[in-house]
Protein backbone atom coordinates (compact mmCIF):
# COMPACT_ATOMS: atom_id res chain seq x y z
CA UNK A 1 0.00 0.00 0.00
CA UNK A 2 1.21 3.48 -0.60
CA UNK A 3 0.60 5.62 1.96
CA UNK A 4 -0.23 8.89 2.00
CA UNK A 5 2.45 11.23 2.72
CA UNK A 6 2.17 15.68 3.19
CA UNK A 7 3.99 16.78 2.23
CA UNK A 8 17.16 46.88 9.01
CA UNK A 9 18.85 45.32 11.71
CA UNK A 10 20.39 48.90 11.08
CA UNK A 11 21.23 49.24 14.90
CA UNK A 12 23.26 51.99 14.72
CA UNK A 13 26.43 51.57 16.73
CA UNK A 14 27.75 55.07 17.41
CA UNK A 15 31.48 55.35 17.14
CA UNK A 16 31.05 56.86 20.82
CA UNK A 17 29.51 52.96 21.77
CA UNK A 18 31.59 50.84 24.23
CA UNK A 19 30.35 47.18 24.37
CA UNK A 20 30.90 45.94 28.00
CA UNK A 21 33.40 43.08 28.48
CA UNK A 22 31.56 39.50 28.18
CA UNK A 23 29.43 38.54 31.05
CA UNK A 24 30.41 35.35 32.21
CA UNK A 25 28.71 32.10 31.42
CA UNK A 26 27.26 29.35 33.58
CA UNK A 27 28.10 25.76 32.53
CA UNK A 28 25.95 24.23 34.88
CA UNK A 29 22.58 24.60 33.15
CA UNK A 30 21.19 21.89 30.72
CA UNK A 31 22.22 22.07 26.72
CA UNK A 32 18.72 22.80 25.96
CA UNK A 33 18.03 25.36 28.73
CA UNK A 34 18.13 29.12 27.85
CA UNK A 35 21.26 30.43 29.40
CA UNK A 36 20.23 34.29 31.06
CA UNK A 37 22.92 36.66 31.08
CA UNK A 38 23.03 38.93 34.13
CA UNK A 39 21.23 42.63 33.85
CA UNK A 40 23.78 45.51 32.99
CA UNK A 41 23.99 48.49 31.78
CA UNK A 42 26.61 48.87 29.60
CA UNK A 43 26.22 49.01 26.05
CA UNK A 44 25.70 45.28 24.29
CA UNK A 45 26.58 44.01 20.89
CA UNK A 46 24.04 43.88 18.24
CA UNK A 47 22.87 40.88 16.05
CA UNK A 48 21.31 41.07 12.36
CA UNK A 49 19.66 37.69 11.16
CA UNK A 50 18.65 37.68 7.78
CA UNK A 51 15.94 35.43 6.40
CA UNK A 52 16.83 31.75 6.27
CA UNK A 53 18.08 30.29 2.63
CA UNK A 54 14.97 27.05 2.34
CA UNK A 55 17.33 24.39 -0.48
CA UNK A 56 14.89 22.15 0.31
CA UNK A 57 13.43 20.24 -2.88
CA UNK A 58 9.67 21.19 -2.97
CA UNK A 59 8.98 17.46 -3.57
CA UNK A 60 11.19 15.58 -1.12
CA UNK A 61 11.08 12.14 0.43
CA UNK A 62 8.91 12.96 3.53
CA UNK A 63 6.24 15.46 2.58
CA UNK A 64 5.52 17.25 -0.20
CA UNK A 65 4.88 21.10 -0.20
CA UNK A 66 4.96 24.54 -2.39
CA UNK A 67 7.69 27.04 -2.27
CA UNK A 68 5.02 29.47 -0.74
CA UNK A 69 5.66 27.46 3.20
CA UNK A 70 9.25 27.45 2.29
CA UNK A 71 9.05 30.91 2.00
CA UNK A 72 7.32 30.95 5.08
CA UNK A 73 9.35 28.72 7.39
CA UNK A 74 12.51 31.00 5.94
CA UNK A 75 10.89 34.29 7.94
CA UNK A 76 9.26 32.78 10.78
CA UNK A 77 12.08 30.10 12.01
CA UNK A 78 14.79 32.90 12.25
CA UNK A 79 11.66 35.05 14.29
CA UNK A 80 11.91 32.33 16.59
CA UNK A 81 15.33 31.88 16.50
CA UNK A 82 15.83 35.91 17.27
CA UNK A 83 13.20 36.14 20.16
CA UNK A 84 15.50 33.21 21.95
CA UNK A 85 18.96 35.55 21.44
CA UNK A 86 16.22 38.53 22.81
CA UNK A 87 15.22 36.75 25.60
CA UNK A 88 18.91 35.52 26.25
CA UNK A 89 19.79 38.86 27.45
CA UNK A 90 23.61 38.58 26.57
CA UNK A 91 23.01 41.38 23.40
CA UNK A 92 21.64 44.64 22.47
CA UNK A 93 19.13 44.64 19.71
CA UNK A 94 18.42 41.66 17.81
CA UNK A 95 16.47 42.33 14.48
CA UNK A 96 15.53 40.13 11.26
CA UNK A 97 16.17 42.15 8.05
CA UNK A 98 16.07 40.82 4.47
CA UNK A 99 19.56 41.01 3.62
CA UNK A 100 23.13 41.79 4.79
CA UNK A 101 23.01 44.50 6.91
CA UNK A 102 26.15 46.69 6.50
CA UNK A 103 26.03 48.04 10.39
CA UNK A 104 25.54 45.02 12.01
CA UNK A 105 28.18 43.95 14.16
CA UNK A 106 27.14 40.33 13.84
CA UNK A 107 25.64 38.48 11.10
CA UNK A 108 23.83 35.87 11.50
CA UNK A 109 22.93 33.49 8.58
CA UNK A 110 21.02 30.11 8.32
CA UNK A 111 19.91 28.17 5.64
CA UNK A 112 16.82 24.74 6.55
CA UNK A 113 18.38 21.71 5.79
CA UNK A 114 15.32 20.22 7.03
CA UNK A 115 11.91 20.99 8.17
CA UNK A 116 8.78 19.19 9.50
CA UNK A 117 6.09 18.74 12.21
CA UNK A 118 9.16 16.10 13.18
CA UNK A 119 12.62 17.02 12.67
CA UNK A 120 14.01 20.88 11.83
CA UNK A 121 17.69 21.06 10.84
CA UNK A 122 19.79 23.95 10.39
CA UNK A 123 22.81 25.41 9.19
CA UNK A 124 23.66 28.58 11.16
CA UNK A 125 26.73 31.04 10.67
CA UNK A 126 27.76 33.55 12.30
CA UNK A 127 30.66 36.69 11.41
CA UNK A 128 31.63 39.88 12.96
CA UNK A 129 31.72 43.11 11.04
CA UNK A 130 35.35 42.44 10.54
CA UNK A 131 34.74 39.03 9.03
CA UNK A 132 35.82 36.43 11.94
CA UNK A 133 34.11 33.50 12.28
CA UNK A 134 31.99 33.42 15.67
CA UNK A 135 30.22 30.19 14.84
CA UNK A 136 29.37 27.81 11.99
CA UNK A 137 27.47 24.79 13.05
CA UNK A 138 24.40 22.45 12.22
CA UNK A 139 21.81 22.10 14.64
CA UNK A 140 19.02 19.46 14.91
CA UNK A 141 16.14 18.48 17.22
CA UNK A 142 13.08 16.11 16.98
CA UNK A 143 10.26 16.71 18.50
CA UNK A 144 8.17 13.65 20.27
CA UNK A 145 4.45 13.27 21.63
CA UNK A 146 5.26 14.89 24.13
CA UNK A 147 5.72 18.44 22.26
CA UNK A 148 2.53 18.26 20.66
CA UNK A 149 0.20 16.89 23.35
CA UNK A 150 -1.28 20.40 23.86
CA UNK A 151 -3.03 22.53 20.77
CA UNK A 152 -0.15 24.64 19.34
CA UNK A 153 0.95 27.12 21.19
CA UNK A 154 3.02 30.40 19.73
CA UNK A 155 4.91 30.79 22.78
CA UNK A 156 5.43 26.99 22.83
CA UNK A 157 7.59 26.06 19.50
CA UNK A 158 8.34 22.26 19.66
CA UNK A 159 11.74 22.89 18.34
CA UNK A 160 12.26 25.19 21.34
CA UNK A 161 15.51 23.36 22.14
CA UNK A 162 17.09 24.15 19.02
CA UNK A 163 17.29 27.78 19.31
CA UNK A 164 18.09 27.44 22.48
CA UNK A 165 20.90 25.38 21.57
CA UNK A 166 22.41 28.35 19.22
CA UNK A 167 21.74 30.79 21.25
CA UNK A 168 23.90 29.24 24.30
CA UNK A 169 26.90 28.26 21.60
CA UNK A 170 26.45 32.06 20.94
CA UNK A 171 26.76 33.55 24.09
CA UNK A 172 29.72 31.60 24.91
CA UNK A 173 31.35 32.61 21.58
CA UNK A 174 31.15 35.95 23.07
CA UNK A 175 32.34 35.31 26.46
CA UNK A 176 35.92 34.48 25.42
CA UNK A 177 35.94 37.80 23.56
CA UNK A 178 37.69 40.32 25.14
CA UNK A 179 36.57 43.68 25.72
CA UNK A 180 39.59 45.18 23.68
CA UNK A 181 38.49 42.53 20.66
CA UNK A 182 34.43 44.14 21.20
CA UNK A 183 35.61 47.63 20.92
CA UNK A 184 37.79 46.83 18.20
CA UNK A 185 34.32 45.36 16.27
CA UNK A 186 32.31 48.40 17.47
CA UNK A 187 34.76 50.55 15.21
CA UNK A 188 35.00 48.20 12.58
CA UNK A 189 31.31 47.99 11.95
CA UNK A 190 31.24 52.73 12.21
CA UNK A 191 34.11 52.58 9.37
CA UNK A 192 32.39 49.61 7.58
CA UNK A 193 29.20 51.87 7.59
CA UNK A 194 31.17 54.61 6.68
CA UNK A 195 32.91 53.06 3.79
CA UNK A 196 29.22 51.67 2.50
CA UNK A 197 28.27 55.75 2.05
CA UNK A 198 31.65 56.87 0.85
CA UNK A 199 34.08 54.49 0.21
CA UNK A 200 36.51 57.32 -1.61
CA UNK A 201 36.46 58.99 1.60
CA UNK A 202 36.19 55.94 4.12
CA UNK A 203 37.29 52.81 2.48
CA UNK A 204 41.05 53.44 3.48
CA UNK A 205 40.04 53.38 6.95
CA UNK A 206 40.06 49.16 6.59
CA UNK A 207 42.28 47.01 5.59
CA UNK A 208 41.57 43.97 3.56
CA UNK A 209 43.38 40.52 4.93
CA UNK A 210 43.50 37.00 4.66
CA UNK A 211 41.76 36.80 8.08
CA UNK A 212 39.13 40.07 7.17
CA UNK A 213 39.13 43.60 7.70
CA UNK A 214 41.53 45.08 9.43
CA UNK A 215 40.91 48.78 11.70
CA UNK A 216 43.75 51.27 10.22
CA UNK A 217 42.43 53.65 11.59
CA UNK A 218 39.48 56.17 13.05
CA UNK A 219 38.72 59.92 11.49
CA UNK A 220 38.57 62.62 14.02
CA UNK A 221 34.81 62.94 15.92
CA UNK A 222 34.48 66.34 14.23
CA UNK A 223 35.55 65.87 11.03
CA UNK A 224 32.34 67.12 9.03
CA UNK A 225 32.46 64.16 6.45
CA UNK A 226 31.82 61.45 9.26
CA UNK A 227 29.60 63.43 11.63
CA UNK A 228 27.75 63.74 8.06
CA UNK A 229 27.79 59.81 8.08
CA UNK A 230 26.04 59.32 11.99
CA UNK A 231 23.23 62.07 11.03
CA UNK A 232 22.49 59.69 8.13
CA UNK A 233 22.85 56.05 10.30
CA UNK A 234 20.49 57.91 12.86
CA UNK A 235 17.93 57.93 9.67
CA UNK A 236 18.14 54.22 9.78
CA UNK A 237 15.62 53.64 12.54
CA UNK A 238 12.66 55.15 10.68
CA UNK A 239 13.12 51.65 8.02
CA UNK A 240 14.65 49.29 10.88
CA UNK A 241 11.55 49.77 13.08
CA UNK A 242 9.30 49.37 9.64
CA UNK A 243 11.21 46.22 9.54
CA UNK A 244 10.59 44.94 12.56
CA UNK A 245 6.94 45.70 12.60
CA UNK A 246 6.63 43.56 9.39
CA UNK A 247 8.45 40.77 10.34
CA UNK A 248 6.42 40.81 13.78
CA UNK A 249 3.21 40.92 11.96
CA UNK A 250 4.26 38.27 10.33
CA UNK A 251 4.52 36.31 12.97
CA UNK A 252 0.95 37.33 14.26
CA UNK A 253 -0.63 36.60 11.67
CA UNK A 254 0.86 33.57 10.08
CA UNK A 255 2.35 32.30 12.89
CA UNK A 256 -0.46 30.18 14.76
CA UNK A 257 -1.50 28.78 10.73
CA UNK A 258 1.88 27.48 10.51
CA UNK A 259 2.08 25.70 13.87
CA UNK A 260 -1.28 24.19 13.08
CA UNK A 261 0.41 23.11 10.02
CA UNK A 262 2.98 21.60 11.52
CA UNK A 263 0.70 19.70 14.29
CA UNK A 264 -1.06 18.08 11.30
CA UNK A 265 2.09 17.03 9.79
CA UNK A 266 3.55 15.36 12.61
CA UNK A 267 0.15 13.18 13.30
CA UNK A 268 0.83 12.47 9.85
CA UNK A 269 3.90 11.19 9.77
CA UNK A 270 3.38 9.39 12.85
CA UNK A 271 0.68 7.88 11.41
CA UNK A 272 2.49 6.53 8.36
CA UNK A 273 5.03 5.18 10.85
CA UNK A 274 2.19 3.10 12.61
CA UNK A 275 0.54 1.87 9.40
CA UNK A 276 3.95 0.48 8.23
CA UNK A 277 4.71 -1.09 11.32
CA UNK A 278 1.50 -2.81 11.06
CA UNK A 279 2.12 -4.07 7.74
CA UNK A 280 5.54 -5.27 8.86
CA UNK A 281 3.80 -7.37 11.51
CA UNK A 282 0.37 -8.74 9.11
CA UNK A 283 2.75 -9.81 5.75
CA UNK A 284 0.45 -8.77 3.10
CA UNK A 285 -2.36 -7.52 5.11
CA UNK A 286 -2.92 -3.71 5.05
CA UNK A 287 -3.28 -1.37 8.06
CA UNK A 288 -7.00 -1.33 9.46
CA UNK A 289 -9.59 0.69 7.68
CA UNK A 290 -9.46 2.71 10.59
CA UNK A 291 -6.10 3.64 10.49
CA UNK A 292 -5.71 4.11 7.15
CA UNK A 293 -8.83 6.75 7.45
CA UNK A 294 -7.38 8.20 10.49
CA UNK A 295 -4.13 8.51 8.25
CA UNK A 296 -6.21 10.14 5.27
CA UNK A 297 -7.82 12.99 7.81
CA UNK A 298 -4.97 13.79 8.94
CA UNK A 299 -3.32 14.71 5.53
CA UNK A 300 -6.67 16.70 4.69
CA UNK A 301 -6.16 18.55 7.55
CA UNK A 302 -2.33 19.29 6.93
CA UNK A 303 -3.32 19.89 2.96
CA UNK A 304 -5.97 23.02 4.70
CA UNK A 305 -3.86 24.24 6.78
CA UNK A 306 -0.98 24.61 3.94
CA UNK A 307 -3.65 26.14 1.51
CA UNK A 308 -4.44 28.58 4.38
CA UNK A 309 -1.05 29.26 4.81
CA UNK A 310 -0.58 29.90 1.14
CA UNK A 311 -3.30 32.18 1.04
CA UNK A 312 -2.26 33.98 4.50
CA UNK A 313 1.32 34.73 2.80
CA UNK A 314 -0.08 35.69 -0.56
CA UNK A 315 -2.37 38.42 1.13
CA UNK A 316 0.39 39.62 3.48
CA UNK A 317 2.83 39.99 0.99
CA UNK A 318 0.61 41.97 -1.68
CA UNK A 319 -0.50 44.00 1.13
CA UNK A 320 2.42 44.93 2.51
CA UNK A 321 1.95 48.56 4.14
CA UNK A 322 4.21 51.44 1.77
CA UNK A 323 6.68 52.86 4.65
CA UNK A 324 6.73 57.00 4.42
CA UNK A 325 8.67 58.65 6.53
CA UNK A 326 10.63 62.13 6.77
CA UNK A 327 14.05 62.12 5.80
CA UNK A 328 16.30 65.09 6.15
CA UNK A 329 13.47 67.61 5.29
CA UNK A 330 11.65 65.45 2.30
CA UNK A 331 8.99 62.88 2.45
CA UNK A 332 10.07 59.67 1.38
CA UNK A 333 7.83 56.56 0.29
CA UNK A 334 8.89 52.99 0.59
CA UNK A 335 6.63 50.68 -1.73
CA UNK A 336 6.74 47.36 -2.91
CA UNK A 337 7.84 43.94 -1.59
CA UNK A 338 9.90 43.99 1.61
CA UNK A 339 12.74 43.08 -0.22
CA UNK A 340 12.54 46.23 -3.19
CA UNK A 341 11.66 48.79 -0.25
CA UNK A 342 15.15 47.36 1.52
CA UNK A 343 17.32 47.93 -2.04
CA UNK A 344 15.69 51.15 -2.45
CA UNK A 345 16.46 52.40 1.31
CA UNK A 346 20.04 51.61 0.85
CA UNK A 347 20.43 53.82 -2.79
CA UNK A 348 18.30 56.91 -0.68
CA UNK A 349 21.02 56.96 2.23
CA UNK A 350 23.55 57.04 0.11
CA UNK A 351 22.13 59.74 -1.75
CA UNK A 352 20.95 61.49 1.37
CA UNK A 353 25.06 61.52 2.51
CA UNK A 354 25.63 63.20 -0.91
CA UNK A 355 23.19 65.86 -0.02
CA UNK A 356 24.29 66.48 3.27
CA UNK A 357 28.28 66.77 1.99
CA UNK A 358 27.26 69.30 -1.02
CA UNK A 359 27.85 67.11 -3.93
Amino acid sequence: MKYLRLMCLFVLVGCSSTPRPPPAVSEALADTELRIAPTVAAPLMNISLHEFASPLALDDSIYLVDSQLRSVEARLIPFKLRQALQRSGYWGAVRLMPGFDPAAELQLEGAILASSGTELKLSIKVTDAAGRRWLEATYSDAASDLDYMEEPDLAMDPFQDLYNRVANDLSLALAIKSETELNEIASTTTMRYAAGLASNVFGGYLRKEAGGLVLAGLPARDDPLFQAVQRVREAEYLFTDAVDEHYQSLHRQVGPTYAWWRYYNHELLRGNERLERIDATRGATKGSWYAVERVYKTFKDAKMNQDALRELTDSFDRETAPVVTEVAGRVVELSGSLQQQYALWRSILKDMYLEEIGR
